[in-house]
């Protein structure tokens, strides 16, 4: 299952992944799923427990923290980047997308305050 985090409008992608207002869970067999961020400005586990719940295991995000990329990883989670300038998810190419790895994830996990390494 696909997760995009979203703005109020169900439309236009959220500059951030845990603040943002919604999300769309899309699967290419049972369609497509909003729901509210209720955990917006929780830091609980619950945040991520309910993606195991929709069997995420892609996020498609404009910004992120590096610990909520680990967060994420260890729930299996492959993360990849959009590029700034695309604003609606259904106006999202999979092949302009920046996957995220150990190997780059400081780099374009910038949100949050770990220590940052630069090149």
């Amino acid at each position: 299952m696909l997760l995009i985090p979203l703005e109020k409008d169900a439309t236009t992608i959220a500059s951030r992944f845990r603040k943002a207002d919604m999300f769309v869970f899309i699967d290419t067999q049972t369609g497509i799923v909003f729901q509210e961020n209720h955990f917006k400005t929780d830091k609980s586990k619950l945040f991520f427990e309910n993606f195991k719940h929709y069997d995420v295991d892609t996020l498609y995000v404009k910004e992120l923290g590096y610990n909520t990329y680990l967060k994420l990883h260890a729930l299996g989670v492959q993360v990849s980047i959009i590029p700034k300038d695309v604003l609606l998810y259904t106006h999202i190419d999979p092949t302009q997308l920046t996957p995220i790895n150990h190997e780059n994830a400081k780099i374009f996990c910038t949100l949050g305050h770990h220590e940052k390494e630069h090149s």
